[in-house]
């Protein structure tokens, strides 16, 4: 059997190699002659990789540049992020890389802080305002931007406690303004009452009072002047009452001195006197009694003596009589 096995590979490994040594010159013969030399095919992949990065850098740098151009459209991009970002659009690829990666960030917070010190220093600014501004400068580049979102509402209170102030301060006007805006309660209102509210109604209450002290000097001068009439009026009763009581005793007894009549020898009398004085001529408004010829002694005694005496006279008489009345009414009880 094994005789048999190895025969039989024998006979076909004979009835094969006169194939395989005819065919080998024919296809060496058709073979090109770079056939032993195949590409280096790393080499290429690298090439093709390193192209490819360059045009990822190239799109890189581009998309950078837009990036920061974008920004700089910003109205709310700070100056000194400004001038850093045109630095870095005028510079190299690393440094525009850079600028975004770092330098927007230092750029921005130095804007804040010029801002957030602005704030602070403003003539506007109330307590709340100036406290949270000094924290946020003296505190992180997160606590400026914290402020900044913040300052609306921490203003909105400062605002509040201004007008709650002014309205304690003001006339009828500004008060009533003041509590409106209070009672709406919203930063439009407030701020509203503080930028225009506030000075109308304060012109209004001026105007007001300049009319109230206008009435007042009005009736302050009327017044015064009924003063005046008043006075005048009385002055001239006054005056006129004077008058007619001067009127009235001009019209009573005039005493009229007369003349000393003396006789042509130098002497005269009448009565029992020596005339040595002045006679006088009494005129009555009733009566006229003309005394002519019959001269008063010029001794002291008025024309009216001789009257009183027979009055005197008469008196004594008549008591004369009741005390003799009264003797003989006693005798005649005794008897």
């Amino acid at each position: 059997m094994k005789k048999q096995a190895r025969l039989t590979a024998f006979l076909a490994a004979a009835a094969v190699a006169p194939a395989v040594l005819f065919a080998s010159p024919a296809v060496a013969a058709q073979a090109p002659a770079t056939a032993n030399s195949a590409p280096d095919h790393g080499t290429e992949a690298k090439t093709k990789a390193d192209e490819a990065t360059k045009k990822q850098e190239d799109r890189s740098a581009e998309d950078d540049r837009v990036a920061i151009l974008r920004m700089l459209a910003d109205k709310n991009a700070g100056a000194v992020f400004v001038r850093d970002a045109n630095k870095a659009l005028d510079g190299t690829d690393e440094e525009l890389r850079e600028f975004l990666k770092t330098g927007q960030y230092i750029a921005r917070d130095m804007d804040n802080s010029i801002a957030i010190t602005r704030i602070h220093g403003a003539k506007d600014a109330g307590p709340g305002v100036k406290e949270a501004a000094h924290k946020a400068l003296k505190g992180s580049p997160q606590d400026r931007v914290d402020f900044l979102k913040r300052l609306p509402l921490i203003r909105f209170g400062d605002n509040v406690l201004r007008t709650v102030q002014i309205s304690s301060i003001g006339g009828p006007a500004v008060r009533e303004a003041a509590h409106e805006a209070l009672r709406t309660y919203t930063p439009e209102a407030i701020q509203h009452f503080l930028d225009v509210g506030q000075y109308e109604a304060r012109a209004k209450d001026e105007a007001a009072a300049k009319k109230a002290e206008e009435e007042k000097a009005a009736k302050d001068k009327a017044a015064k002047d009924k003063a005046a009439e008043d006075k005048a009026a009385k002055d001239k009763a006054a005056k006129e009452k004077g008058a007619g009581g001067k009127a009235a005793e001009g019209g009573g007894k005039n005493v009229t001195p007369a003349v000393d009549t003396k006789p042509a020898g130098g002497h005269g009398t009448t009565g029992s006197g020596t005339a040595s004085g002045t006679a006088v001529t009494s005129t009555d408004s009733d009566t006229s009694n003309t005394s002519t010829g019959n001269s008063l002694a010029a001794t002291g005694v008025s024309p009216v003596t001789p009257w009183a005496a027979g009055g005197a006279a008469v008196a004594v008489a008549a008591g004369a009589g009741l005390v003799a009345a009264g003797r003989r009414r006693t005798a005649a009880e005794r008897g």
